[in-house]
């Protein structure tokens, strides 16, 4: 047992050197690939008629590919353009089929946020990936959120339609935002987007290196790509910026925002990033240790197993879920422990109601058993759920825990 439990905290020892593991009070950071420092994509908005012409032509010089956030009715209008910067390898995003934002900006007024409800949202957004998937082949997996407004509906009837853009696309990214994504932090349907318009690379330049130095993602936003004009992200300052990115001395990657979303994704199912679980379709919460906030003085998260081990007894883990609708719930939970470790107890809490067992055998360290454990009545609502020993012990472990599911009883 001593020996395997070496083994153990050797391979936890080593993932921690490579930086996907750190304690809970610590921040988490993401190694870019090929040992770059840091991320650029650049987006552009609306399809307008000089990106397709002057633009993409200048990036394909480069071999730099970008993100272009589409409305369907100004694609038409550079048609054939379009298809080359698609064919040239350029990621097409959709950016609404009316571009609707708040009636605030008169212009919008016939087609303000304030007047639209998320069922209308939910109509144009899939009717705009199906229009551009008929012109262009392609169906769009990326969202811009025009003027980086993020609502409908107008006082106590507003409404966010992020969680719309979360389940329909990869990504969202917003407009005029402050500062550049953190990687191992942000959330993917509310990606910052800083501008490029109107700006000299001088003015970017202290960005980017701000961002390379945190190894954060940069998100550059921009419109018209010509020599001037208002709304226009400058040519020679895409140059610049090109030439700067694709010196390697300068480590930075620069792609679309699809491709450097999915490599951080897939990074991150390797971190542990405490956020609030939601039911599925089916009304099941699914606790999983990514997704849990572990507390005490030994428990650690563990990437390689996506679980949390070396429980102490006085370590926990703690997700903050959101019942849909209030009852009794069959509890599963995934678990493993060495044979000799088996046996303590555990309590699982939630509000005034708790759920008691002990560790059953699952047949070593490696192997992972799920089964259920019990049942739980949970109130509807949002509200914290914890796992902790049920005993004090002062030697060896508890188990490593990777997930709990909580399932609606019939």
């Amino acid at each position: 047992m001593k020996y395997k439990y070496s083994l153990r905290n050797l391979s936890f020892s080593c993932l921690a050197i490579l930086g996907l593991v750190t304690s809970p009070a610590r921040s988490q950071t993401l190694r870019w690939p090929e040992g770059k420092k840091m991320a650029i994509s650049l987006t552009f908005d609306d399809a307008r008629g000089s990106q397709a012409t002057a633009g993409v032509p200048l990036l394909n010089e480069y071999g730099v590919k970008g993100t272009f956030y589409l409305v369907p009715s100004a694609v038409q209008k550079q048609l054939e353009g379009w298809k080359k910067a698609v064919a040239s390898g350029h990621e097409m995003g959709n950016h609404s089929l009316h571009h609707p934002c708040s009636g605030n900006f008169v212009w919008s007024r016939e087609k303000a946020l304030e007047t639209y409800t998320l069922d209308q949202m939910r109509f144009e957004l899939t009717e705009t990936n199906r229009q551009i998937q008929a012109m262009l082949g392609v169906t769009p997996v990326s969202y811009a959120y025009p003027c980086g407004h993020t609502f409908v509906g107008r006082g106590r009837g507003t409404r966010s339609f992020v969680p719309l853009i979360s389940e329909l696309f990869g990504t969202g990214r917003g407009w005029l935002d402050e500062a550049p994504v953190d990687p191992a932090y942000c959330d993917f349907a509310q990606l910052t987007g800083m501008e490029t318009d109107g700006k000299d690379f001088e003015q970017i330049l202290p960005i980017i290196e701000a961002a390379r130095k945190s190894g954060q993602w940069l998100v550059l936003a921009g419109h018209e790509m010509a020599d001037s004009g208002p709304q226009t992200t400058r040519l020679a300052m895409l140059r610049k910026l090109c030439e700067y990115a694709k010196d390697p001395n300068n480590g930075i990657w620069i792609a679309p925002v699809s491709e450097i979303a999915g490599y951080v994704k897939a990074v991150r199912d390797t971190i542990n990033i405490p956020e609030l679980v939601y039911a599925d379709a089916k009304g099941v919460l699914h606790l999983t240790a990514e997704k849990g906030k572990g507390t005490g003085p030994k428990i650690q998260y563990m990437p390689k197993w996506k679980a949390f081990g070396w429980f102490g007894a006085k370590d926990a883990v703690e997700w903050e879920i959101d019942v849909p609708k209030g009852g009794v719930f069959e509890v599963r939970m995934e678990w493993s422990v060495d044979d000799k470790e088996a046996g303590k107890a555990f309590v699982l809490e939630a509000e005034k109601v708790s759920l008691s067992g002990k560790v059953a055998r699952s047949g070593g360290w490696e192997t992972f058993q799920s089964k259920s454990v019990g049942t739980l009545r949970l109130t509807g609502g949002t509200q914290k759920v914890k796992f902790r020993p049920g005993q004090a012990f002062a030697d060896g472990a508890l188990l490593d825990l990777r997930k709990i599911v909580l399932t609606p009883a019939r």
